[in-house]
């Protein structure tokens, strides 16, 4: 996003979580932790702690998150996927710290395996508690305890969201990677800076399974149909630009755009 749309949200943010009670230094931290969220970082951990969640009223918090209207449509959408992702973080803290048990938390309703926001609440929770960052899937398992087998005797999980530690790294991976494509894209960005966001940097393999897209390629043709709306069928092609004019926006091949369009509208 432009500094813009960056700076225009960030006073609306402010705005509302003022409005609603929160103080200077509650208002901050829930500004800051949307900001991550946003930005996608990876390096750091959760700025909002489940403890800030419950002190400042989360499920007021996450309600006041739902009337939002921005003249962004990328804005509303990650504010709404941050809303989500807020909702189910609280949901996964207090399923923990009822029974001080990773067991339960995989029981319990909060536990959404087949979203991203509900994967990355997973982990930014588990690091939350131990103040760590998940280096990979042995390691989150050596922290909750839990085994793969674990994930399987629940059955709250959906056939087709299964759950394994590998999964929820890269759902949660996935989810941070291609926000960072969409808001790349809808910043402005040219094919060539696309195939700079990198999703070994969010503990992606060079293919995986089980999200939208399978690797880099197709994650970049998804974020380029989605800003351009390439997906919505012949219907929308009136409204948009044509796929050599998108091409050159973005300085790709017109074989990029051509893929872009089969893949996202064959599925």
């Amino acid at each position: 996003m432009s500094k813009k749309i960056t700076d225009f949200t960030e006073i609306q943010l402010r705005e509302i979580f003022s409005k609603a009670g929160l103080n200077s230094q509650e208002v901050d931290k829930a500004v800051a932790d949307y900001i991550r969220y946003r930005e996608s970082e990876i390096s750091s951990l959760s700025i909002l702690s489940y403890r800030d969640i419950k002190a400042i009223g989360g499920e007021a918090l996450i309600s006041l998150l739902e009337n939002v209207k921005d003249s962004t449509d990328l804005v509303e959408e990650i504010l709404t996927h941050y809303r989500y992702y807020l909702r189910d973080k609280k949901r996964i803290a207090e399923a923990y710290l009822q029974a001080n048990s990773w067991r339960d938390v995989v029981a319990s309703d909060g536990f959404n395996s087949d979203t991203g926001e509900g994967m990355e609440a997973f982990v930014d929770y588990v690091e939350e508690v131990y103040q760590t960052k998940v280096k990979d899937a042995k390691h989150l398992e050596k922290l909750t305890g839990l085994t793969d087998e674990d994930f399987k005797r629940e059955p709250n999980i959906r056939p087709g969201a299964e759950a394994t530690f590998q999964s929820i790294l890269t759902r949660s991976g996935y989810s941070r990677y291609f926000r960072k494509l969409q808001r790349a894209v809808n910043e402005g960005a040219k094919y060539k800076d696309l195939l700079q966001i990198k999703p070994q940097d969010y503990g992606l393999p060079k293919s995986w399974s089980g999200c939208l897209a399978s690797d880099q390629y197709s994650s970049i043709l998804w974020a380029i149909s989605f800003e351009f709306l390439i997906a919505e069928g012949n219907g929308f092609l009136m409204y948009t630009p044509s796929l050599r004019a998108i091409a050159k926006e973005i300085d790709a091949p017109y074989s990029v755009l051509m893929d872009c369009y089969n893949l996202t509208n064959n599925r």
